[in-house]
């Protein structure tokens, strides 16, 4: 299992004041704490972040959102 790093991911920004799309991340995979930080301030930055095509588990997704 790898860890997904700063480089795999990435935050397109909405022609809008809120919102975001998050590409090429895998939630079911470990996350780097740098990923997580990314996440935090995109997150308070746009208000609403879209992690699209995510085929998770319950148990995944709990994790996920922990």
């Amino acid at each position: 299992m790898s860890t997904i790093t700063k480089l795999d991911v990435q935050i397109t920004l909405f022609d809008a004041p809120l919102g975001a799309v998050v590409t090429g991340f895998d939630a079911s995979q470990p996350i780097a704490p740098e990923i997580i930080l990314q996440f935090k301030q995109a997150l308070c930055d746009r208000q609403i972040l879209i992690f699209k095509n995510q085929q998770l588990t319950n148990e995944q997704f709990l994790n996920f959102f922990k």
